[in-house]
């Protein structure tokens, strides 16, 4: 075997010390120049790059909850008695617990109804000073949207529904609602029970009131296609009934209105208990636009199952929270 030559230690450390060198010099002459040099050129002035702000933007967007809820018959109806006191009580204290900033309801009676649910939440701490009350050809009952943001618009959608020789029971809902800045569109619905009637077939009924909904929503979007908009209620049919499909409209189209799905703290989703046949079923809804969908925050949103919901109302509120 042949040995290794004395002097291969001082050829490596020879090459060793010429490849440091090597970089040293490289490094010295590729840095950034020191900030401050006559030779420093920064991105920024070379305009690669846009300066920072000092302070963090403002989000354009504020966070706000949003609330639907069917109040069984704040009113005086010839069909049921009076709404009592301790209903009353148990409605206001739901809403008190729950604490959304935008209220949607239906079965109200006269505006002095909504009055009466806003001094009592009043009460309660809870400000909503901007109202939008309104109806169909149904005298009794009506819709109503409270906010502790300012309505800036409503429109009054005409409750006749085209072709047919039937207009909407309770009509829509059609507030704007300005949350810093930003202009929030809901459209509330109540569409017709199933409560069996002699005059015409309340199935058929529902769905020209669904075709009628979509229309509007469709020309909604033609004027404005990136609307951020909520369609909500009770629409009286399930998420898979024709009238509650026509108005979610074509799936992954961009007029489509995307259901929220929310769920009870036990993980169920009914929304409504029809005691004569002892059913429970989901028939509120609160759906999105494509614009307004990426806002949901679906972990936080849910179907509210405080005990006294039954002395309250035979429906449980939907809350849904937008970031």
């Amino acid at each position: 075997m042949r040995k290794p030559s004395r002097l291969a230690p001082f050829v490596a450390l020879l090459i060793l010390g010429a490849v440091v060198s090597s970089a040293a010099f490289w490094y010295r002459t590729s840095e950034t120049p020191p900030w401050g040099g006559k030779n420093s050129v920064t991105l920024l002035e070379k305009g690669k790059i846009e300066p920072r702000s000092q302070k963090p933007k403002a989000s354009d967007f504020e966070d706000f909850t949003f609330l639907t809820y069917n109040v069984k018959n704040w009113l005086i109806s010839s069909q049921s008695p009076e709404k009592s006191a301790e209903s009353k009580a148990a409605v206001i204290r739901i809403l008190a617990i729950a604490a959304p900033d935008v209220i949607g309801l239906s079965e109200i009676g006269s505006r002095n109804d909504v009055v009466e649910i806003q001094s009592m939440l009043q009460v309660e701490g809870m400000e909503f000073p901007y109202i939008h009350y309104t109806g169909g050809v149904d005298p009794v009952r009506h819709l109503a949207l409270l906010s502790r943001f300012p309505i800036v618009s409503t429109e009054s959608p005409n409750p006749r529904i085209k072709g047919s020789r039937h207009s909407m029971q309770r009509g829509i809902l059609d507030a704007t609602v300005e949350i810093s800045g930003r202009n929030i569109r809901f459209l509330g619905l109540h569409l017709k029970s199933k409560r069996i009637v002699p005059d015409f077939d309340q199935a058929l009924l529902r769905i020209e009131e669904a075709g009628h909904v979509r229309k509007y929503i469709d020309g909604i979007f033609a004027k404005t296609p990136d609307a951020l908009l909520v369609a909500y209620g009770d629409f009286n049919d399930t998420t898979r009934s024709l009238s509650t499909r026509t108005i979610y409209g074509t799936y992954r189209t961009p007029g489509y209105m995307n259901p929220i799905h929310v769920k009870d703290s036990r993980g169920e989703t009914w929304t409504h208990r029809y005691a004569v046949q002892d059913s429970y079923t989901r028939i509120d809804f609160v759906t999105v636009s494509r614009a307004m969908k990426r806002h949901v925050k679906r972990d936080v949103s849910r179907i509210i199952d405080d005990p006294i919901w039954e002395t309250a109302s035979d429906h449980r509120p939907v809350l849904v929270r937008f970031e």
